[in-house]
């Protein structure tokens, strides 16, 4: 039996893997179940595995289903696949997703079906085609009694219809109809901005004219800690400074620490102006008390703690105790930027740091000089609030940094169903399926650095975030392009792959006296790969963040939902990883 209610609360707040499990796991039942059905593909499809996607849409029979939500999926399934390819492919899903949302519009009428079948048109090519199409659309009368979303849903696409007529005037003008029905509906207008983006690609129009739209922006702000003498840090009037750039910058939602000194003066900043707050800590919290707040003041102390109560969010870094490894800082204010950066992408906004400066250069791998040159590797804007202030004593470093510790980007992955095949099946899996793995590695530009394999999994370790992204998607691609039923293996065979970036151990196994890799973030890694739906990649929030903040032109990853906690490790947040289109 399928709680729908539940399932569609778990896809609204975007936890697409839980609601996959319940639906995939209705379809075991002896019964048919179309819900069930539409729900796991939809979950798929979210999570970015799309050939599985379609693949299941089709064996669940749901190709033959003429009901509303069976053939809006369908349309959806064909409008991605064409989004996604080039030339002769992306015309033909284009124009098939053409059919099905004719064939929406003409079962049950309404605007949504009328106007993605002109979005869909002008994506074929056929300019002339969908002005006709859209400005039929506007023609349909405007449904009665809609408010909130629903209005705001009408509103906007009507307002994409005018952009296809050419009338861009008349676009603006409906853009600002439709966000007055739901001001703070920041998701539903980020789908309507990533739709009207795409339509400015399509038509070469100029994007700008967006701008006025989007949310209010993401921040990761950095600050320095105290000084012995904190002046330059207590001066009331550097608050009113931030409180300015704040409201210049259109700052809503703020990632950064919580050391005494500059992160919590923008940290209070924050919350006064009503914008979130989302704190990352590098260390767990007595430790990191002890360390950055606590020698400043029982003062500082109380004020951290108002405004760690008062944040949205906490994440850490590192679930350690502070042990003088300064590379942690700088691991959580690059953690703290990709999660700014990935809450802009959901958000369609604009990313941005802000930063307390005194114009010094730090001694260590950390401090707000670190994260600004970090940061400018990317195109993002940056302002900084200058101060003056004596060259602070760079923080005790305790001791050489390891050179056995490293950061490093990780891969696990496995095929879902091996545990199912006949003994007379292995052979033709080895040979073909892991044989197709192998020779997809071999191909890459840039070779793991360090790989194991038991049975059909894979543990492979990149240098870069990027490195290890690119690997995955050839991997998942490889797969996808075997004939498993050929090979006389079952086609559900899937291929699932998680991924995560942090610091590691670099050590040699003590039994096989072979290099090894190892560490709490390894099995963060490990603990990610079981959820991932079948034909696709999640990655860790962290590896996402450094993803999403340099890479954004190669790669793409979208928030699908947490892993179940097990063995005495929390859940934590996973995104589906596919390349840009």
């Amino acid at each position: 039996m399928l709680d729908r209610e539940h399932v569609v609360a778990l896809i609204g707040r975007g936890e697409v893997l839980a609601a996959y499990d319940i639906a995939h796991n209705a379809l075991a039942g002896p019964e048919r179940n179309e819900q069930a059905a539409y729900f796991a593909v939809l979950c798929l499809a979210r999570a970015g595995a799309l050939d599985f996607a379609r693949s299941e849409y089709v064996r669940l029979g749901l190709d033959k289903v003429a009901s509303h939500d069976a053939i809006a999926l369908g349309a959806r399934l064909l409008k991605d696949v064409a989004l996604a390819a080039k030339g002769a492919r992306r015309l033909a899903f284009a124009k098939a997703s053409i059919g099905q949302y004719e064939r929406l519009f003409q079962r049950y009428g309404g605007v949504y079906g009328a106007i993605n079948a002109a979005t869909m048109t002008r994506v074929s090519g056929d300019a002339a085609g969908a002005a006709a199409r859209a400005s039929a659309a506007l023609a349909l009368p405007t449904p009665v009694g809609l408010v909130g979303e629903g209005a705001y849903y009408e509103a906007a696409s009507r307002a994409e219809a005018r952009f296809l007529t050419g009338d861009l005037d008349a676009a603006q003008e409906g853009m600002s109809r439709a966000i007055a029905f739901a001001p703070t509906a920041y998701a539903a207008r980020a789908s309507t901005l990533r739709q009207f983006e795409m339509l400015c690609r399509e038509t070469g129009a100029d994007p700008a004219w967006l701008e006025p739209f989007r949310p209010p922006a993401c921040a990761h702000f950095t600050g320095h800690i105290l000084d012995p003498t904190g002046m330059a840090l207590c001066d009331p009037a550097l608050r009113q400074r931030v409180d300015d750039v704040l409201a210049s910058q259109s700052i809503g939602f703020g990632y950064g620490g919580l050391a005494a000194g500059g992160d919590i003066i923008f940290a209070e900043s924050l919350l006064a102006a009503g914008a979130e707050l989302h704190v990352v800590l590098p260390v767990e919290e007595r430790s990191f008390v002890a360390v950055s707040v606590a020698p400043f003041g029982d003062g500082w102390v109380n004020r951290f703690e108002r405004c760690l109560s008062q944040a949205t969010s906490v994440r850490f870094a590192s679930t350690d105790p502070y042990l003088g490894d300064e590379q942690v800082f700088a691991y959580s204010s690059q953690f703290a930027m990709g999660c700014a950066v990935l809450r802009a992408q959901t958000l369609a906004t604009n990313a941005v740091q802000l930063a307390i400066w005194d114009g010094h250069a730090g001694a260590g791998p950390a401090g707000v000089h670190a994260d600004l040159t970090y940061w400018s590797r990317s195109s993002r804007r940056r302002t900084v609030i200058e101060i003056e202030r004596p060259r602070p004593s760079p923080r005790s470093p305790g001791g050489a940094g390891d050179p056995r510790r490293a950061m490093k980007a990780m891969l696990f992955a496995d095929i879902q169903g091996f545990g199912a095949l006949r003994d007379d099946q292995i052979p033709v899996f080895v040979d073909s399926v892991m044989g197709r793995l192998a020779t997809a590695i071999e191909a890459l530009s840039a070779r793991p650095v360090h790989v194991e394999t038991w049975g059909d999994g894979l543990f492979l370790v990149f240098d870069e975030p990027i490195d290890a992204a690119l690997a995955a998607l050839a991997l998942l691609e490889a797969h996808r392009a075997q004939d498993l039923r050929a090979l006389g293996l079952p086609r559900t065979l899937g291929l699932r792959i998680g991924g995560h970036y942090g610091p590691v151990h670099l050590r040699t196994n003590p039994v096989t006296k072979t290099p090894a890799v190892m560490g709490a973030h390894v099995v963060v890694a490990a603990r990610i790969e079981p959820d991932v739906a079948p034909g696709s990649v999640c990655v860790s929030e962290a590896l996402a963040g450094a993803l999403a903040t340099f890479h954004d032109d190669k790669v793409r990853c979208g928030y699908v939902g947490r892993t179940q906690g097990r063995k005495g490790f929390s859940a934590t947040p996973i995104f589906s990883l596919t390349r840009a289109f």
